[in-house]
């Protein structure tokens, strides 16, 4: 392994041998943590060539199972984010795409740095299993149109345990590493169709939206590279997206949009995406199609079967925070800033604590934004309010939001939500 990481050093690609053997061999417990952070900060150091990087990809997605879907008349696709602050669209638009008639097979993430996790955010759910055999995913997509699930040692074990390193190690900003887990999964999974939301901004991965189409394309000709047809759009992170951001509350701000009561910013990503997930799927007039399975009911219904299929109590989905803190603002004007990436960092101070590599969620914990970008605020009005079941977590929480606000005396222009 050490000859490995000095050749990926001296910036000499690899081979196909030695990238399987790179992570089959971390997989199985040969190769160290400590081996393979160095060799992970050596790929961030100096990349992957687009054969390496499809290479690395092939042995994420054979460290397991793929999933084949044979009892199914319909589109088969997912929909991935690239990762942000409040951005809980995949539990809106999955529900909403199997209500028009397609089928939504989902493998997500945790939590990764400052952004939140979608299996996170359903495991706050009391009941929820995110970590189901291939056989009952398959029989939930088929029956309910749509299920939710995390890595599990059938599929894609490789880079699940990549992943969690990547986190501990300070290498996710990587090119190469986020295709292959990103498409690896994807692939896995047995879609025919994938829609990404390229994130980019101050609380994003991809800080440039220069980045964020380099990445967007390179997913694209990778994933086409594997017979699936793959369309992304670049979307805005500048600001938490929806009023809440972190877990359970997450949960319920995705039903009531379900619902119809939805935040516009939430909405109107949710829309774009749909848009272009129902094009894709051959259906026609997709606004009016979203706009039905709302007025309906019918999203909804899809999301609470799915909850009860996973083992979901849907009566127990009620925010019941201990402490609640409200951030004022200490002058008057307009927010001119928002540090997406701080509160990132803010709703994992008050939501999670990592002890021997696990995690311990309160799921009650997170926060909601009164006041956005560009909106006129007088001194001691209230921007938010944080909530936690623990005192001490709400006191780091509180000082790291208010260093992430600035206001000034200005009218200030509102950044574009949909770039691409």
């Amino acid at each position: 392994m050490d000859n490995l990481i000095k050749s990926k050093t001296s910036n000499i690609p690899h081979s196909k041998e030695d990238i399987e053997y790179i992570v089959n061999s971390y997989t199985r417990g040969i190769i160290s943590d400590k081996q393979m952070t160095r060799w992970l900060k050596a790929v961030c150091l100096n990349g992957m060539d687009s054969k390496e990087t499809i290479n690395y990809t092939d042995a994420i997605i054979n460290s397991g199972e793929r999933v084949k879907f044979k009892n199914i008349d319909g589109f088969i696709i997912d929909k991935h984010s690239t990762g942000g602050v409040g951005d809980k669209v995949s539990l809106i638009l999955g529900p909403i795409l199997a209500a028009c008639g397609c089928y939504v097979p989902m493998i997500v993430g945790r939590t990764l740095a400052h952004t939140g996790g979608t299996l996170d955010k359903l495991e706050s759910i009391p009941g929820y299993d995110g970590l189901l055999k291939i056989n009952n995913f398959k029989k939930i997509v088929e029956k309910v149109g749509i299920s939710i699930i995390g890595q599990t040692d059938e599929i894609c074990p490789a880079d699940k345990k990549i992943y969690n390193l990547r986190d501990e190690t300070d290498t996710i900003d990587s090119f190469p590493l986020i295709c292959g887990s990103i498409i690896g999964k994807k692939i896995a999974e047995g879609i025919q169709g994938l829609v990404l939301d390229i994130k980019t901004g101050n609380g994003a991965f991809m800080k440039l939206e220069k980045d964020a189409f380099f990445l967007g394309n390179l997913l694209k000709k990778i994933g086409e590279e594997y017979s699936i047809r793959v369309e992304f759009s670049i979307t805005d992170m500048n600001q938490p997206l929806g009023d809440y951001s972190g877990l359970l509350c997450e949960v319920i701000e995705s039903m009531e949009t379900l619902k119809g009561n939805g935040p516009e910013d939430l909405l109107e990503v949710v829309y774009h995406l749909g848009s272009i997930s129902l094009k894709m799927a051959g259906l026609d007039n997709p606004k009016a199609r979203i706009d039905e399975v709302i007025n309906n009911g019918s999203g909804y219904e899809i999301f609470c079967k799915m909850i009860h299929a996973h083992g979901g109590v849907l009566k127990e989905i009620k925010l019941n925070p201990q402490e609640i803190q409200y951030i004022e603002s200490e002058e008057e004007g307009y927010i001119s800033y928002i540090d997406t990436e701080k509160l990132g960092f803010a709703v994992n101070a008050l939501s999670i604590k990592k002890k021997n590599k696990k995690i311990i969620s309160d799921r009650d914990a997170g926060f909601q934004m009164f006041k956005k970008k560009g909106a006129y605020i007088k001194k001691g009005e209230s921007i938010a309010r944080i909530f936690s079941s623990d005192t001490g977590k709400l006191k780091i929480a509180e000082e790291i939001f208010k260093k992430s606000i600035s206001v000034t005396n200005k009218k200030v222009v509102q950044d574009k939500l949909i770039i691409r």
